[in-house]
């Protein structure tokens, strides 16, 4: 598998909070993850946040055609699979249905693309309205 490094590839703030938190998710880290949520994005949308990306990870684990390699939180390189994986949760949440669908194909098996679609716009749209808000605050400033 190839890794690049964070510092060479362009990664959205939304993206790059997917795999900071499939990384927490490997440790087995929820502690730091819901920290780090609950300061960005307050208590309520932190626990949803987190509720769907243990169940979108549980889909990717159990039904997905192969494991993703996850690297550990202090990695300075990113897989593909975390690049696809970030690519396909913000896909999910912004962009058509019939693209994420097709996309979740590449990643579990048929039986499961609809569930793990569905959790992957929950994990996305509170991580887009974060990227939104940081925004918003840079150019009021």
């Amino acid at each position: 598998m190839r890794h690049e490094r964070f510092d060479r590839v362009e990664l959205r703030p939304a993206e790059a909070r997917v795999v900071r938190l499939l990384r927490l998710w490997r440790e087995n880290d929820e502690a730091t993850a819901q920290l780090e949520l609950r300061a960005a994005l307050g208590f309520t949308r932190a626990r949803g946040c987190l509720r769907a990306l243990g169940e979108f990870a549980e889909l990717l684990t159990r039904h997905g055609w192969h494991g993703p390699l996850i690297l550990p939180p202090e990695a300075q390189g990113l897989s593909d699979d975390e690049r696809a994986i970030a690519r396909f949760v913000l896909t999910a949440t912004e962009q058509d249905r019939e693209l994420a669908l097709a996309e979740a194909t590449m990643l579990v098996i048929p039986a499961h693309i609809l569930t793990l679609t569905n959790a992957a716009e929950r994990v996305g749209l509170p991580l887009l309205c974060e990227e939104c808000r940081s925004r918003l605050h840079c150019s009021l400033n």
